[in-house]
């Protein structure tokens, strides 16, 4: 029995369920998908895209960033950055919130230009977007980045942190490293521009100690009240 073209709407339901009463459950599966298969595509799309929506934005939201380190500070295993963000979580995070400490790793080696270019890029197009608050880098990343504009001036915070915790401010000062910041155009001023970090208290408790590795804030930073409580518990 065929549909009529210009049957009304109940009449076209009830002829319908009508074939499908004489068909077997085999047939009547065939039938559906033959003909109907176009709306079950796009019937499964529209609810798996709601139920993916739900989920990110309602059941399992992803975590608020409070501090997101880039680490170029020479190998660390997963256990022991793993164990520094759980720390550093401990001290920033408040039981119950949705949020996060990431540390990121970023590698960069001279037997491979293309992929420095690469991290390089991928650096400057989150330090654009204001994503990263910390860099842990070496001494030649220091200056490098230094000379890029990374880095924010370290004379402000370092006052805050003075205030707030001397004795913790006493042993920053003792790690605080300068070099040249473009103040104003083809003006340049020796300020503070990272801490040497591989010795601090905290990195020595997951294990991290480097000679030679600084912990610098970002220039676009919008976390400065987590970045002093963190340069805090790095040197308490």
């Amino acid at each position: 029995m065929e549909t009529p073209v210009n049957a009304p709407i109940k009449e076209k339901i009830r002829i319908e369920f009508a074939k499908l009463r004489e068909m077997t459950f085999k047939n009547k599966l065939d039938y559906i998908w033959e003909y109907y298969k176009f709306h079950i595509v796009c019937i499964t799309i529209v609810l798996f895209i709601i139920f993916s929506m739900l989920n990110l934005w309602i059941f399992n939201p992803r975590p608020d960033t409070v501090l997101f380190i880039s680490w170029n500070g020479g190998f660390a295993t997963e256990d022991q950055l793993k164990s520094l963000k759980d720390s550093l979580e401990e001290r920033l995070i408040p039981e119950g919130e949705n949020e996060e400490v990431v540390i990121a790793q970023f590698f960069l080696s001279s037997d491979d230009p293309a992929m420095n270019m690469a991290e390089l890029q991928r650096t400057a197009a989150m330090l654009a977007a204001g994503t990263i608050d910390f860099f842990i880098v070496n001494s030649e990343l220091l200056e490098q980045y230094s000379r890029f504009g990374y880095f924010m001036p370290l004379e402000n915070v370092l006052t805050i942190i003075q205030s707030k915790n001397p004795e913790a401010y006493r042993r920053i000062e003792e790690n605080v490293v300068t070099a040249d910041f473009e103040i104003e155009e083809g003006v340049r001023e020796n300020l503070s521009a990272g801490i040497k970090i591989g010795n601090s208290p905290l990195f020595l408790k997951h294990g991290l100690y480097r000679q030679d590795i600084y912990i610098s804030i970002a220039a676009t930073t919008n976390q400065l009240d987590n970045i002093i409580e963190a340069l805090i518990l790095f040197f308490e």
